[in-house]
């Protein structure tokens, strides 16, 4: 008798009249679809478990922390690449893809980028800088890393703002995101280059999203892809709005990645994902050590109805990453409140599946939309 096909390659055995295997892990579940990827903070902080869960259910990895400019660069020109590029070197080994997380942000980048001794820094020198950066670190990973996200969290939150006032944008002007663009270009020619925001799957993050990348494709920017975070509450998804915006932004002739998925189930009342806004600890925003039943099959059930329409647009979607591999490694756990107790992903703090583990994998087994 030919004996059955381990676990751990990546199928189940299932009752059927026909003895047909069925996919038990996401990345093979959604294998005609699109990647299924994971961001971890580094390769040190995990288990020896944690790293086969990654391995068995994932294609591509997303460096949450050290591929960061605080982290490669702490001071101009001295890079610390080694944490980086272990974790890239795992992902070779075990045949993952890497995406590069993130060239330009508002946030995680050391203040000397923006000061000239005791003065500003002038335009000249920051775009100087922000080239120097760029090239050193596009260039040691050339070859090595799929795609990077360029420019992270570029447009306002604010109806009256286009784009994010960070330092980058009053220091150079709003063609610092074409200049980045470009620079990575140049560093490697091979590599994808995304634009990746939150809230995007919002009619007034959209809009000024379309208007961006239509302003950059003018001026003969390449554009690769462009990255919907989708940081989630439970029970306030807006599942049309979403998929509008999938289809959107692939209408420009760009790949549609969901970048940072999970789905939040203690109550905040800051959306998004901007980490400058915080609130006081409460007995409604701190979480509980069990999550209550009810609330893990409603998440379930909404993680379900979001690879619906992601399969159904898969022509447009060609890659989906959650944020972090558990519910213990989770950033949720610490934003908006310190000290919460959250339970937004796929598996549990003790590396179990959860309900929206197997609601997404009987998603897969749905007819073709």
């Amino acid at each position: 008798m030919r004996p059955l096909i381990p676990l751990f390659a990546g199928w189940l055995a299932v009752t059927t009249g026909f003895g047909r295997l069925e996919p038990s892990t996401l990345k093979q579940a959604f294998a005609d679809d699109f990647v299924v990827g994971v961001a971890v903070a580094g390769l040190s902080s995990l288990t020896a478990a944690e790293r086969e869960l990654i391995v068995r259910h994932f294609g591509v990895i997303t460096p949450g922390t050290h591929f960061k400019p605080v982290h490669l660069q702490p001071q101009e020109g001295r890079f610390t690449f080694e944490q980086a590029d272990t974790l890239v070197g795992f992902a070779q080994a075990n045949g993952l893809a890497v995406i590069g997380h993130t060239l330009v942000w508002h946030d995680a980048t050391p203040d000397w980028f923006f000061r000239d001794g005791d003065q500003p820094a002038s335009r000249e020198l920051l775009l100087r800088r922000l080239r120097d950066h760029i090239h050193a670190v596009v260039g040691h990973f050339r070859g090595r890393v799929k795609g990077w996200d360029v420019v992270n969290e570029g447009i306002s939150d604010k109806p009256e703002e286009y784009l994010r006032p960070n330092k980058w944008q009053q220091m150079i002007g709003d063609d610092y995101i074409a200049k980045a663009f470009g620079y990575a270009h140049e560093a490697d020619p091979g590599a994808e280059l995304y634009f990746n925001d939150y809230g995007g799957e919002h009619s007034l993050k959209r809009e000024k999203t379309i208007r961006l990348i239509r302003e950059l494709q003018a001026q003969g920017v390449r554009v690769d892809g462009i990255g919907i975070q989708l940081h989630l509450q439970l029970d306030r998804m807006a599942f049309a709005d979403i998929e509008k915006s999938i289809a959107a932004f692939h209408a420009l002739g760009a790949k549609v990645m969901i970048t940072e998925l999970d789905v939040d189930l203690v109550e905040r009342k800051v959306w998004g994902a901007d980490t400058t806004q915080h609130e006081n600890p409460t007995d409604s925003n701190l979480g509980w050590a069990v999550a209550p039943p009810e609330m893990l099959q409603r998440q379930a059930e909404q993680y379900a109805e979001l690879f619906r329409i992601f399969r159904r647009q898969h022509a447009a979607v060609d890659r989906v990453t959650v944020w972090h591999l558990h519910d213990g490694k989770s950033w949720l756990n610490n934003w908006p409140v310190k000290g919460r107790t959250n339970h937004p992903l796929l598996f549990d703090r003790s590396l179990q599946p959860k309900p929206a583990f197997h609601a997404i994998l009987s998603v897969a087994r749905e007819p073709k939309p």
